[in-house]
């Protein structure tokens, strides 16, 4: 049953940890970041609480390259599909892979359901890969046109689920994949 609900997601245990570990790493940035608020070991186990007693959610990865399900132009690609451009896996083109975004068109997508199927799994949280390495958006960014209003789906994603996530009492956050 799963199966039929999440054919075009990735869901792994593995890629939140990586997610919640890559976010604790300092990144690379043009210009230096602020310095991070500091906080006591008492703040931050009174942020931390709801995690600590949340213990299972759900993530999802997904994105331009679920359509390609690990083949290009007919040839199975070596490692992982999420990593299907670099020189190890596909060696796509850019220009090439950027017309995925006019097939990306998941009429099934329920918000409604997901978090419902969250819900009755005990989950206590959803986590959606936002922007994935690649540059493609799940929901409608003033910044570039290569996001899901672009596709024939032409809906906010995001928006869908957040909405979704806060009337039925569901915690969401966003996975932002960047290199």
């Amino acid at each position: 049953m799963l199966r039929h609900h999440f054919r075009f997601l990735r869901i792994t245990g593995w890629g939140l940890v990586f997610a919640f570990l890559m976010g604790s790493l300092p990144c690379l940035a043009a210009e230096p970041l602020p310095p991070l608020p500091q906080e006591s070991k008492e703040q931050k186990d009174a942020r931390m609480q709801w995690w600590r007693e949340a213990r299972f959610g759900m993530f999802i990865h997904w994105g331009l390259y679920c359509i390609t399900a690990g083949e290009w132009n007919g040839q199975p690609v070596n490692g992982i599909s999420s990593w299907i451009m670099s020189e190890e896996s596909g060696k796509i083109p850019v220009e090439e892979y950027r017309e995925l975004v006019h097939q990306f068109n998941p009429v099934k997508f329920s918000a409604k359901e997901w978090v419902q199927i969250a819900k009755d799994a005990g989950m206590k949280y959803i986590i959606l890969t936002s922007k994935h390495h690649e540059g493609f958006c799940l929901f409608d960014s003033k910044y570039t046109d290569y996001d899901v209003m672009s596709t024939p789906f032409q809906r906010d994603i995001l928006k869908e689920l957040s909405d979704e996530c806060h009337k039925q009492g569901m915690r969401i956050g966003w996975y932002y994949s960047q290199l």
